[in-house]
């Protein structure tokens, strides 16, 4: 996604929402690759995971609401992994888009169903049962009633996945101390790390600074998470300006202020933005970190706020074509 510029962004998500129901949407292979169904594999759970971690999920919804909608065999493989998804990460999703999607996937299930119907029926005098056949080229043929049986099971799967990640969502809500919107934040931060290709002990370090963030955590504890926090920040600006160095050139910061002057100067940070950065880079250090020991309140405005800076500083990166910061100033 960071190749394409971003008036090109939404045609390129368009695209792959086509795709979706394209073709069969699968090929036969004997390898042992994961997913697979009954011989077949597809590119249909890689466009999934790419939609719903790339701004996609629109897409991927509106894809499986269309009317009059032609099953394919690759739509199983769709559903399986929609499914494992959810079961590996339930916040890639909100609460919100939760409801939407138990609510999509119940359509699909009665779309598909009346549209596998047609290929499957009662023999003379229902004694039988007479099971048609779907053909797709490539592919050869499908039992429609096989295919019916596994979307339906996949439908059934998704939809109880659901009702497990609003549960969780709920819990996460009344339990003390956990902010479930800012997880989630979290989340898309690491995934931007792993993206763009910053050192993976950049992530460890904001890791560690959770573990060390608990209910029971000494005030030792706290002062050690701080210190992984502001120590994420040094290091996440650190790594980033070779590779905006390389697009404005000038002289290269070593400093963290120096490093913040400079994204302002280049228009990465507005000045607003600057001082705020610098201001609480200064907070975190004096009320956390030079003292002996960090109070509870610091260690957590300091954790989710170190959070939501980065989620910002590394979505403008993106925006301005600077994803890849580091092998970009290797």
């Amino acid at each position: 996604m960071s190749q394409i510029s971003e008036s090109d962004r939404a045609k390129f998500l368009a695209y792959i929402r086509v795709r979706l129901n394209w073709g069969a949407g699968c090929r036969e292979d004997r390898s042992s690759i994961f997913p697979k169904w009954d011989g077949l594999i597809s590119e249909l759970p890689l466009a999934v995971e790419f939609l719903a971690r790339s701004g996609g999920k629109e897409e991927l919804f509106a894809a499986l609401e269309e009317k009059d909608i032609s099953v394919i065999p690759g739509h199983v493989l769709l559903l399986m992994q929609i499914e494992d998804l959810i079961a590996l990460n339930y916040t890639v999703f909100t609460e919100s888009e939760y409801m939407r999607l138990d609510s999509v996937v119940r359509r699909f299930r009665i779309t598909a169903d009346a549209f596998l119907r047609k290929f499957d029926r009662k023999g003379p005098g229902n004694t039988t049962r007479v099971t048609g056949y779907l053909h797709y080229k490539g592919v050869g043929d499908v039992s429609a009633l096989r295919l019916q049986r596994e979307i339906t099971e996949a439908c059934n799967g998704i939809s109880e996945e659901c009702r497990k990640a609003r549960y969780l969502f709920l819990k996460g809500a009344l339990t003390k101390g956990v902010n479930v919107e800012v997880n989630q934040d979290k989340d898309k931060v690491e995934g931007y790390l792993r993206r763009f290709g910053f050192a993976p002990l950049l992530a460890s370090s904001l890791n560690e600074a959770d573990r060390l963030y608990q209910d029971d955590a000494t005030a030792f504890d706290l002062k050690s998470c701080v210190g992984h926090l502001r120590s994420f920040l040094e290091i996440l600006q650190s790594e980033a300006m070779p590779g905006v160095h390389a697009k404005y050139g000038g002289a290269l910061p070593k400093t963290w202020g120096s490093g913040l002057a400079y994204l302002s100067q280049n228009g990465v940070l507005s000045k607003t933005e600057e001082q705020f950065a610098a201001h609480f880079y200064t907070l975190i250090s004096d009320e956390g970190v030079h003292p002996l020991i960090a109070e509870k309140e610091y260690a957590r405005l300091a954790r989710n706020m170190v959070i939501e800076y980065a989620l910002l500083f590394l979505t403008k990166l993106d925006k301005l074509g600077l994803g890849s910061v580091r092998k970009a100033g290797a």
